[in-house]
């Protein structure tokens, strides 16, 4: 396995998908996570649907894809989440009264601050984020919904990162998700925010996290990732 494909399975994280009172669905350049919540409400394994996701420094991404696939959809300009939003109704058949949408998160921490405003009591969230952003959008939603006991948090990643020489994809012969580049790029930095050190985004870095521990064989694919692509390492 290929320290890219080691990384992105890690970070994709996946939980045992059961009943839960909401999908809490991110925005990003993902479109699979729109399915993927289509999906899961059709199945009734939850009942209605929070997207939150604003205007943010990837939004472009999310306009590129929508550009690239032909769907029609406005996205130029929109806040992450209408496009989704407009997704699910249009393509996916999810009905307007089911959708809650949070519209000014432009990070993974605001996504779970700004929707813990929206929930006052404790429920069964299912948490569907890009693949490679799921584990640290879990640990930011388990520091946002600390004071709210009795909540249960559930991640599903859309997909299991596919790696072909130059393009990342959800599988054979499926449509580009990522440019090689893009996601070795990704994944390079989403390792280094999750490790607890100053750099990083646990106790011992910002703490905006709690401490994830990381399992040593994915720490090692980083730093033979790293070290092959020195000029994607950014502080």
């Amino acid at each position: 396995m290929s320290a890219e494909a080691m990384i992105g399975r890690y970070l994709a994280r996946r939980g045992e998908v059961t009943a839960a009172d909401r999908i809490v669905l991110m925005g990003s350049a993902v479109l699979e996570s729109v399915e993927a919540a289509a999906r899961l409400y059709h199945r009734r394994l939850a009942p209605r649907i929070l997207v939150s996701g604003g205007i943010g420094h990837s939004t472009h991404y999310l306009e590129e894809a929508v550009r690239r696939r032909g769907l029609d959809v406005e996205a130029t300009g929109r806040p992450e989440s209408h496009v989704f939003r407009d997704l699910l109704i249009t393509r996916h058949a999810v009905p307007p009264e089911s959708i809650m949408v949070e519209d000014e998160s432009t990070n993974c921490g605001e996504n779970a601050h700004l929707t813990r405003q929206l929930i006052d009591r404790p429920e069964t969230l299912l948490l569907i984020q890009d693949p490679t952003m799921q584990r640290r959008t879990h640990a930011c939603f388990e520091r946002s919904f600390t004071d709210l006991p009795g909540t249960t948090l559930i991640s599903h990643a859309p997909l299991i990162p596919w790696i072909e020489p130059d393009h990342v994809s959800a599988g054979p012969n499926l449509p580009e998700i990522w440019s090689r580049r893009r996601f070795t790029e990704l994944v390079l930095g989403e390792i280094r925010r999750l490790r607890d050190d100053a750099d990083g985004y646990g106790p011992r870095g910002r703490n905006f996290i709690d401490h994830v521990e990381i399992p040593t064989e994915v720490l090692a694919a980083y730093n033979r990732l790293a070290a092959e692509h020195p000029d994607l390492i950014r502080r």
